[in-house]
């Protein structure tokens, strides 16, 4: 019988990795450019070797099984392996190219990654960026799958596949419509919070675990949680005086200068401080493109920490 290893070229687990990111073998065969013969040619043989079905229809497409995920997992970290290598080759000959694919939760993603882009874009034009923003749980977990290879987000703790490397601090602060709450000082009673709705981001948020686990350490519970999904519908919602949130000092910060929000941190508790980091596998070190964005971040980030403590304050004010 064939051994896996022999038949495993770049194709075929491009192939897998695409039929999972798009659900369908004709989409998969399409984004590599082949035919959807060849790809069904492609899988047969895989499958032969494998000595297990890899792939299985449903009923608007193709799905990898446990297997076929297994092996495209393997592909994708093979894929990205292969890449840091070229780029590497393409740094020793002096050229200055390369593709990174970046991951961003959704703060970092939103309100400093922008910047930071354009600036880099001006220094190095011939690097190609893809960028993907999500919640901090799918990030991670599309990290470890090999579908990024860098990331930004706001978790202080991660799989031990995962390396974290600071780059800005952050607080998330609360927010309520000016006139809805009363604070003293900028702050306000946690029990004040029994008696209001608080509007959240969806579950894999890092910013709502950091406050869900900030309310059971206090032991108190808002009178309404309502899930919303995005920071933007969040601060909608607070605008419009439907409840409070905590958000990141970063995504509140041109609210709260142009008064449409105010901010507030919760009397006789710290400061809910947290890193953003640089999120990469532990075992794979920055390609030379990666390590110029990381130099550019760094230098753009400064100009946004000044900017946020204008328009909220300094942690400790």
């Amino acid at each position: 019988m064939t051994q896996l290893s022999a038949l495993w070229d770049t194709t075929r687990m491009r192939l897998l990795v695409e039929i999972e990111r798009r659900g369908s073998v004709s989409g998969a065969a399409q984004a590599i450019g082949i035919g959807q013969p060849s790809a069904s040619q492609h899988l047969r043989s895989l499958e032969a070797a494998a000595g297990q079905r890899l792939v299985e229809r449903n009923g608007r497409g193709s799905r990898l099984t446990e297997a076929g995920t297994v092996l495209a997992r393997h592909a994708a970290q093979a894929l990205t392996t292969l890449a840091a290598g070229e780029q590497e080759l393409a740094a020793l000959a002096g050229l200055q190219t390369g593709t990174i694919r970046l991951g961003a939760s959704t703060a970092p993603g939103a309100y400093v990654l922008p910047d930071s882009l354009g600036c880099f874009r001006r220094d190095y034009p011939s690097v190609d960026i893809e960028v993907e923003i999500a919640a901090s749980g799918a990030i991670l977990r599309r990290l470890l799958a090999g579908r990024v290879e860098m990331a930004l987000v706001g978790v202080d703790e991660a799989d031990d596949r995962i390396a974290l490397d600071p780059f800005l601090s952050d607080e998330i602060v609360g927010v309520g419509k000016p006139d809805l709450i009363a604070t003293r000082d900028g702050k306000l009673p946690p029990d004040a919070l029994r008696e209001l709705t608080l509007l959240c981001r969806e579950p894999d948020s890092s910013s709502r675990a950091r406050v869900e686990r900030e309310l059971r350490t206090i032991g108190v519970a808002p009178a309404n949680v309502w899930e919303l999904g995005s920071t933007e519908a969040v601060k909608r919602a607070v605008r419009e005086g439907l409840g409070v949130a905590f958000l990141s000092r970063y995504a509140v910060a041109e609210e709260v200068e142009r008064g449409e929000l105010k901010v507030f941190r919760l009397r006789d508790r710290p400061p809910m401080e947290r890193e953003f980091s640089i999120a990469r596998l532990a075992s794979r070190p920055l390609t030379p493109a990666e390590s110029a964005f990381v130099a550019t971040l760094t230098r753009c980030c400064a100009k946004h920490a000044a900017y946020a403590e204008s328009c909220v304050g300094a942690v400790h004010a």
